[in-house]
């Protein structure tokens, strides 16, 4: 079965007076590295936010699989994903990437610099801390992250359906997600169509 590493995503947020600064997502250009796309603008409109504009996500390891803060730490959980040799690939095929990205998670200056690349007129006076988000990333041995979802159907004699990995945009294109989840459960379980 695949292992999974759990990477954290910090997000900031525009302070409200500034929060118009844009109107869509603003996206940068992918890495190639194989994580998330990198730190961008999303408008929010949702009960839990409201109308505000966030910035983010990085993508750090996580030292526990609910590691929302830096210092958050599970010992055997951080143990197990140093123990993989996918993590160890990854990261010596990415190394710029990965020190850079743990560093612009405790580094809120170098975090919006990533964001200025997108908006070069964007201030730190103009953000504050928002969120962070957890998601469990799969790599293979040789460091390549998984890119896409790894559904498994063994568990509890075959009665449950696991999405094993949710890449990005996984909250972005959640219908699309929806409709492939209810394809793999009617094959999985026999469901017939209506």
């Amino acid at each position: 079965s695949p292992k999974l590493v759990s990477f954290r995503g910090t997000y900031y947020q525009m302070k409200p007076q500034y929060r118009d600064i844009c109107k869509r997502n603003i996206y940068p250009v992918p890495s190639g590295g194989g994580i998330p796309v990198g730190v961008h603008f999303t408008p929010t409109c949702n009960q839990e936010r409201g109308h505000q504009m966030i910035i983010g996500p990085g993508a750090t390891m996580a030292f526990a699989r609910e590691g929302y803060k830096f210092f958050d730490v599970n010992f055997s959980e951080l143990l197990r994903s140093l123990g993989h040799l996918g993590l160890w690939s990854f990261v010596a095929k990415n190394p710029v990437m990965s020190v850079q990205e743990l560093y612009r998670d405790l580094n809120q200056e170098a975090f919006l610099a990533q964001a200025r690349r997108l908006i070069p007129s964007l201030t730190s006076d103009m953000t504050e801390p928002s969120f962070a988000g957890v998601m469990a990333q799969v790599f293979d041995n040789s460091g390549t992250a998984a890119a896409d979802f790894i559904f498994e159907t063994g568990p509890l004699d075959g009665r449950v359906l696991h999405v094993r990995n949710a890449p990005s945009p996984a909250c972005t294109a959640s219908m699309a997600i929806a409709e492939e989840v209810v394809d793999k459960a009617e094959q999985a379980f026999g469901w017939a169509k209506k």
